[in-house]
């Protein structure tokens, strides 16, 4: 790897070969390509090589590698000879460089392989159809093996209860194999007796053949007192069984009545369940209704802030044109004091000028004397001059009277108009400040309003979020509710499968006592059967006692006197071997019979035993019953407690929303009643005022104020009717008086 290197691009940018690129040449060139031969490059696709046209310094043409820059100098022998691009042949020749191609690696998956290539491209694309299919293939499978496992569980669980049926049957063939040895080893035995009588008889020994005889006898004993202590144990087992069963019959009676109980209980729970059911839904309703009645006061709080805040503006309002209109009449006092000032001057100056003209009146006639003492007749001329003088002077002191007079009378007027106008600006500045007075009084009422409807709003604020917090409550209770309701019918439903189960035990409990009856009576049958046989095999016991006997006596025949011989019986060796035979078969029937009476008594047992297991197991079910019945009473009794808990709380819960719809009814009518008091400002202002005494706890004083506003409210329509009519005449008193005053200079 002295001269290579590679350079891996992005999966979607073809590979890069660089100056040091991966080359492979052919093996024919001896491991160097001259320029102008072809180079074989490595593509994508597994074990194909590219054959690169020209090594020329541009792109390679090659479907694979589209952006591979040609190497502009290569390592030949330890130098960097550089390659000239050309696009003649001439040139490539004269300026030809060898190129090192000696493969440093053995194929060209392990170059791709080793800077991070995929060998083919096309094969990703066909693994993933062809996982695909498969993927396909294994789920169209999946019901099939699903069917094959079902299958197969099936004939697991089949094969399972045949392995179970298959060892039961064992268990009886051992006994009946344990039965079958008894029966072979006692067979032997007789056998064995049979043939050591048959040899004593006919060896004619007398004294072995009693001692056969005495051997089988004490067998036939052992035997005898074996079934005696069987049937001892049977008859025990039996009272045992009766005493049980006796015991089982009251159980199942209690188990009975037990069941009667919980089906009772189990119908009381069915009708508590549809009880709280009911009220569930009835509570549903008030909870809607409380949602409902809440959105009605809200929207009657949100209508009495809007009323309030509108009323407050029309009071601003009213308090602002009543400033300016108290403003506008301060004013008018100003002017009157000032027309006053002014009347005053001028009655001042009139007495001043009436004076004046007394004096002047007393000069003139003083004058007048005077001139006339004077020489009469020489001055004529000057005479007849002051004359004319004088009469001017008179004429412009006339004029001037007249003027003055008219101005006196003039004044006089106004005087007399600012009189009429003080008393009527003091009249109505009276009025003003009664209804100045009337509206602060209104304003204090409408204050007193405003804080009752806030107490109010704070009331239905808090009742809101009572309500609220008691509708949150009442939610979580619907919650819970349902899940307590879930509760006590899956507890229901548990007492009524206990119940059921409980019947079903009582049911298997006394198919299994009349099993046990049935059993009982096979029992006796068979003991009865078993006393009949100990009777046959006593009775066999006593023939062979008396064979023996026989045969004892017979041998000593032999050996007494003729003369005894008349007190005994002979018996030839035909009728020996005859009744020797009828009591060999009249033992092997009693031993049959004793064996049957075995067996019997053994398949009696082993069915005691099952119905003892039986028992026991029925026991402890119905033990285990009367446990899950007490819990299931328990159960029931806790929910009768949750029941009777829940009817509590929805009892509280609906008299707490009772009181509040009432409450809140009464607050609904009361409200309805009262009147905003923006309706001061229309002429229905009586109406109002005989609304206020509705609101809640009204006082003396209220009622005062109320009467006392009722009462001068017609005074204050005549105030505003005079107001209206005494302001323009005002004006125009005052606009006279500036055209009089324009027009005197």
């Amino acid at each position: 790897m002295n001269n290579f290197d590679a350079e891996r691009l992005g999966p979607k940018n073809h590979s890069k070969v660089t100056e040091d690129s991966v080359i492979a040449a052919a093996p024919e060139n001896s491991g160097r390509l001259e320029m102008g031969q072809h180079a074989l490059l490595p593509t994508q696709d597994a074990g194909q090589l590219v054959p690169r046209d020209r090594v020329d310094g541009t792109v390679a043409e090659c479907p694979e590698f589209h952006d591979i820059p040609l190497p502009q100098s290569v390592e030949t022998a330890g130098k960097l000879e550089p390659i000239v691009p050309s696009k003649h042949g001439d040139q490539a020749d004269a300026h030809r460089g060898l190129i090192d191609t000696a493969a440093p690696f053995e194929s060209v998956k392990e170059v791709v392989t080793k800077f991070g290539g995929i060998i083919n491209w096309k094969a990703k694309t066909q693994t993933a159809e062809r996982r695909n299919n498969i993927e396909h293939e294994l789920e169209n499978e999946i019901p099939k093996y699903k069917k094959q496992y079902e299958a197969a569980k099936d004939s697991k669980e089949q094969v399972i209860r045949n392995l179970d049926s298959t060892k039961r049957l064992i268990e009886e063939l051992k006994l009946n194999l344990e039965r079958a040895q008894i029966e072979e080893q006692q067979a032997k035995q007789e056998t064995e007796f049979a043939r050591l009588r048959v040899e004593e008889m006919e060896h004619g020994t007398a004294d072995e053949v009693s001692i056969a005889a005495k051997a089988q006898l004490e067998v036939t004993k052992a035997r005898h007192a074996a079934v005696l202590i069987e049937l001892k144990s049977v008859k025990d087992e039996l009272e045992k069984l009766r005493v049980e069963y006796a015991s089982l019959v009251a159980e199942k009676d209690v188990a009975a009545k037990r069941a009667e109980e919980t089906a009772c209980a189990t119908k009381e729970v069915d009708k508590t369940v549809e009880e709280l059911t009911r009220e569930l839904i009835t509570t549903k309703e008030s909870l809607l209704s409380a949602h409902v009645a809440h959105l009605k006061a809200e929207e009657k709080t949100i209508v009495a802030a809007i009323d309030r805040d509108q009323d407050s503006l029309i009071w601003e309002k009213e308090l602002k044109q009543a400033e300016v209109d108290l403003e506008r009449l301060n004013q008018q006092l100003l002017s009157e004091k000032d027309l006053k000032f002014k009347l005053d001057s001028a009655s001042v100056l009139l007495l001043e000028l009436k004076a004046e003209l007394a004096a002047y009146m007393e000069a003139k006639l003083v004058q007048e004397n005077g001139e006339e003492v004077i020489s009469e007749d020489a001055q004529e001329e000057p005479k007849m001059k002051n004359d004319s003088d004088l009469q001017a002077v008179v004429a412009s002191g006339n004029k001037e009277f007249e003027k003055v007079r008219v101005n006196i009378e003039k004044a006089t007027a106004e005087a007399n108009c600012l009189k009429m106008a003080a008393v009527s600006l003091k009249s109505q500045l009276q009025r003003e400040k009664s209804a100045l007075a009337t509206m602060r009084q209104r304003e204090g009422m409408a204050t007193v309003v405003v804080a009752s409807l806030e107490a109010d709003l704070n009331k239905i604020t808090s009742e809101i979020g009572i309500v609220q917090m008691e509708e949150k409550e009442a939610r979580e209770n619907m919650v819970v509710l349902p899940k307590k309701l879930q509760e006590v019918s899956k507890e229901a439903d548990g007492a009524k499968s206990l119940a059921q189960l409980a019947r079903e035990e009582l049911q298997k409990a006394r198919k299994e006592a009349e099993e046990g009856r049935a059993g009982a009576n096979t029992m006796n049958s068979r003991l009865y059967a078993v006393q009949k046989e100990i009777e046959a095999s006593r009775e066999s016991e006593r023939l062979a006692l008396e064979a023996v006997k026989a045969l004892q006596e017979s041998e000593l025949a032999a050996t007494t006197s003729d003369d005894d011989a008349t007190s005994r019986v002979t018996l030839s060796i035909e009728e020996y071997y005859a009744l020797s035979k009828q009591a060999y078969e009249a033992e092997e029937r009693a031993r049959i019979k004793v064996t049957a009476a075995v067996s019997q008594i053994e398949v009696a047992k082993e069915s005691e035993l099952r119905s003892l297991e039986k028992l026991d197991e029925a026991i402890r079910e119905i033990t285990a019953k009367k446990e899950e019945l007490r819990i299931a009473m328990e159960k029931a009794d806790k929910a009768e407690e949750g029941k009777l808990g829940v009817e509590q709380e929805l009892r509280d819960w609906r008299a707490e929303h009772e009181q509040q719809r009432r409450t809140s009814n009464v607050d609904g009518v009361v409200n309805s009643t009262r009147v905003s008091p923006r309706m001061s400002s229309e002429p229905k202002s009586t109406d109002k005022d005989a609304t206020v005494p509705i609101l809640p706890a009204p006082n003396t004083d209220n009622m005062a104020g109320n009467d006392t506003e009722s009462d001068s409210s017609p005074e204050v329509k005549v105030a505003k009717k005079k107001k209206s009519k005494l302001f323009p005449r005002i004006v125009m008193f005052f606009a006279k008086k500036n055209v009089k005053a324009s027009k005197s200079p």
